[in-house]
């Protein structure tokens, strides 16, 4: 988890502290609902792109690093449900977990010395995370508070790497979008106590973009000059070798979070 995340994220893990009998992707367990149980159910889909384009360093004979493009995309979505008591509480154990999603990406590399350029290609599958996952902060989970006239509820989860490493072809590298967001996935909305308690399931939506997600962290962001960090897509002190870079990225998930009274 990048560091910047940490304190963010943190504050709400403290109340979703993960145990490791959380169940593995697409699995359901039976529970034993009880009359007032809250069923939490919290559900999304996202997708996001990571480009750039590093021009060659050095020319003709002297050229030194090839050009290179490279282009990633990512698609995601999931399902997890948690029943908490009628008065509130968390959950870190779903009774229902259900998430996959697919990574893509392809990078061009025109050579130096006029060599034929390469073109290479990865992809990598996301499913939800495994017991074994259970010390990682946004392992999956859920928080529900009942104060005064409204109930507060906030929902962590992930997805994780399906395998060790991608699929890659020719000398292809699958890079490491500068946010992942599939990989840091939460939500938090308010609904009335009122109309809970009259319909008895009540779903609220949400979308997370631009810098919605952690304070201080954007899910969009862009560069296009000399000093263009391709790895983060800002602009650093330091000009690069070459001439100017462009980079570009971009993340968002929307979903909803529904929550029902056992009757």
């Amino acid at each position: 988890m990048p560091p910047k995340l940490v304190g963010t994220v943190a504050v709400m893990a403290a109340l979703l502290v993960p145990a490791p009998s959380a169940l593995a992707a697409g699995h359901t367990r039976a529970a034993a609902l009880a009359k007032g149980d809250l069923v939490v159910t919290f559900s999304g889909a996202g997708s996001g792109s990571y480009r750039f384009h590093e021009p060659a360093v050095g020319a003709g004979s002297a050229c030194r690093v090839a050009d290179t493009t490279y282009n990633e995309t990512d698609s995601y979505h999931w399902i997890y449900r948690f029943v908490v008591p009628p008065t509130g509480g968390s959950s870190d154990t779903p009774i229902a977990l259900s998430a996959e999603g697919q990574l893509s990406a392809n990078q061009q590399l025109l050579q130096c010395a006029g060599n034929a350029a390469v073109t290479s290609t990865c992809s990598q599958g996301l499913r939800a995370p495994l017991p074994t996952n259970g010390a990682d902060l946004t392992y999956p989970g859920v928080t529900v508070g009942l104060v005064g006239r409204s109930v507060t509820v906030g929902a962590l989860g992930e997805l994780v790497p399906a395998t060790p490493q991608p699929l890659c072809s020719g000398i292809g590298v699958l890079l490491p979008n500068p946010v992942e967001a599939f990989a840091e996935l939460q939500a938090n909305v308010s609904i009335s106590r009122a109309d809970l308690a009259s319909s008895g399931d009540v779903t609220k939506r949400y979308t997370i973009a631009g810098s919605s997600l952690y304070a201080g962290v954007a899910l969009s962001g862009s560069c296009n000059s000399a000093n263009c960090d391709t790895a983060t897509c800002v602009s650093t002190a330091t000009p690069g070798g070459g001439g100017p870079s462009a980079c570009s990225f971009n993340e968002s998930y929307t979903g909803t979070i529904e929550v029902r009274v056992v009757r």
